[in-house]
């Protein structure tokens, strides 16, 4: 058997508590590896088991607050919002736009200076 197979075997086992099978148990006693793994992942399955009982008072101002908060988050004026996480490209896109008239400008200028005067 594998570490990856035998690693399997030890998550369920200790999940569904029950005994291990035979070839993934006998696998764990031959291999430290999995000796280490077994025993962490019982003290983890312990440590998540005494979770499920405790209580937490969260006060009576948590749920307000977390309210507000996403209240602030989520009323802010949208063009606003996107013009905060934005900011770079749209600076970026409104000088390349400005060259880009200066040119054109320039261009026509050029053209028009070129042209014979009417006669």
């Amino acid at each position: 058997m594998r570490c990856e197979d035998a690693a399997v075997a030890v998550s369920e086992s200790i999940e569904a508590e029950l005994p291990m099978p035979k070839t993934a148990a006998r696998h764990v006693d031959r291999c430290l590896r999995c000796q280490a793994e077994q025993a962490q992942y019982k003290k983890v399955f312990r440590g998540m088991s005494s979770l499920r009982s405790a209580e937490i008072d969260p006060g009576p101002q948590m749920v307000t607050e977390i309210l507000q908060y996403l209240q602030s988050r989520t009323s802010r004026n949208p063009i606003q919002s996107a013009w905060d996480r934005h900011r770079v490209a749209y600076v970026a896109a409104v000088t390349a736009m400005a060259a880009a008239a200066t040119a054109a400008g320039a261009i026509a200028l050029a053209a028009r200076a070129r042209r014979p005067a009417p006669a």
